[in-house]
């Protein structure tokens, strides 16, 4: 069942329920007004005879035997009315109609104690009428009653109207309903259609157009976002394993080529050595690159969770590290430290390729500086520094500069930290030191919870 069929059953048992109560209530409400016209009529006839009889000196009707006794003012006469007078024993005393009524069980009880009400429903040569027996003091009881063919040719009237009524109103409805749901739901198969057909083509490149306001406009929006990142993704995929084969292939050509050698049987043991020492480097190399590339291509962020880290605590656990793996020295600086809400393991990892890259291009004989002010944290070194053409790629992935490109290395160190920022919502930035050398570092938010929307990073 589409969409659309479900919007208008819905809608159309709703106005349907709506439609049944209402004209049920209005027809019961209609008949139970009438019939109380009915009763106050019969009460104020019920009330004057009454009045009359204790008004009067000589009702008239002592005689059993007299019946409709002319110009007896107790008994007015009605064509639709019938009116009698009975005695505590049930015989009629004086009567006015076409018809005679027939006291019951509860009459007679109101006749014999002259007090009390009883009001009734008969049917007479297939006409209804709605009648009331009164107490009568010092005779009996007074019973009138009133033909209410009208009220129920009224209500049978009412009846049909109200069904013809709630009939058309149902109709109505359903063809309001049914356009309705066809301008409500147009925008929703248009939204189906047009993700299936990118699940069907799988490109991501395109956007979604619905035309369509309110909640289906941001949905569109949702979708459309969603694609967007789906499709970066995809192209940073793409990109990065159009970068890591390229990258791979220089070491594992080294690698063949240095095999190959080894299978000579001329070849001296020095050459051997060296050659194997060269393999032994080029293996460490491919080792430290399929793990940075883990690391960029593993979503960490479903891993580990936020949390408020000291920068000064996260610096001196780097900084004692690096100094004890290399036995150089690396210092901490901290000024008013700001505590930041990042994913402790990232941010280490972030900051050690900061420092492995400051140790890196710094000479051996000098140690590196790692400075935080507030919300800052940047890394030193005393190298040759990063040229201005150059700033604006460090960040990128495989990126190594001409001056660098014999270095050991896999060019992903800062594209970690690159990563890292966008996650968190920092920025990286690049400057450069007194001596020449370069100052690479981070800038997280003052808001702690901004972190929750990245932005993309921006080198200075």
């Amino acid at each position: 069942m589409t969409l659309r069929v479900r919007l208008v059953l819905l809608s159309a048992t709703v106005v349907s329920l709506a439609a049944i109560t209402i004209g049920f209530g209005a027809y019961v409400i209609a008949g139970s007004r009438l019939q109380a016209e009915v009763d106050h009529a019969l009460d104020t006839r019920v009330n004057s005879i009454e009045r009359a009889v204790q008004e009067s000196t000589n009702p008239g009707f002592r005689d059993p035997r007299r019946d409709e006794p002319e110009g007896d003012p107790l008994l007015q006469s009605r064509f639709d009315v019938l009116t009698q007078v009975i005695d505590e024993d049930g015989n009629i005393l004086a009567a006015d109609g076409r018809y005679r009524l027939t006291p019951d069980g509860h009459d007679m009880n109101i006749a014999t104690e002259q007090v009390g009400r009883h009001r009734w429903t008969i049917t007479i040569d297939g006409t209804k009428y709605r009648g009331v027996t009164k107490g009568l003091t010092p005779v009996g009881a007074v019973m009138v009653a009133r033909e209410i063919s009208d009220i129920t040719a009224a209500q049978n009237s009412m009846r049909w109207w109200f069904l013809g009524l709630g009939l058309g109103t149902i109709a109505i409805a359903t063809l309001l309903a049914w356009q309705i749901a066809r301008k409500t739901a147009k925008p929703i198969e248009e939204l189906a259609v047009a993700t299936a057909e990118i699940t069907r083509t799988q490109d991501t490149s395109k956007s979604i157009e619905v035309r369509s306001s309110g909640e289906i406009r941001h949905l569109t929006d949702g979708f459309n976002s969603m694609l967007s990142a789906l499709n970066l993704s995809r192209m940073q995929q793409q990109q990065l394993v159009q970068d890591a084969s390229h990258e791979l292939r220089t070491p594992l050509t080294s690698l063949r080529a240095n095999a190959e050698i080894l299978t000579r049987h001329d070849l001296d043991e020095s050459t051997r050595q060296e050659i194997l020492r060269d393999i032994q480097a080029e293996v460490d190399e491919l080792t430290a690159l399929a793990s940075e590339l883990t690391a960029l291509a593993t979503d960490q962020r479903k891993e580990e969770d936020v949390s408020e880290v000291s920068m000064t605590e996260i610096a001196d656990l780097v900084a004692s590290r690096a100094s004890r793996r290399t036995g150089r020295a690396v210092t901490v600086t901290s000024n008013d430290p700001a505590e930041v809400r990042v994913r402790a393991s990232q941010f280490d990892r972030a900051l050690s390729n900061l420092v492995d890259n400051a140790l890196k291009f710094s000479p051996a004989t000098t140690g590196v500086e790692i400075y935080i002010n507030r919300y800052r944290i940047a890394v030193q070194d005393h190298g040759p520094g990063i040229s201005d053409d150059d700033a604006p790629k460090v960040f990128d992935r495989f990126f190594r500069s001409v001056a660098t490109r014999t270095a050991p290395g896999s060019g992903l160190g800062l594209a970690i930290v690159s990563q890292f920022a966008q996650d968190h919502n920092a920025t990286t930035f690049i400057e450069r030191g007194d001596d020449g050398g370069a100052i690479v570092g981070l800038v997280f938010p003052s808001d702690p919870t901004s972190w929750a929307s990245p932005i993309p990073h921006q080198a200075q």
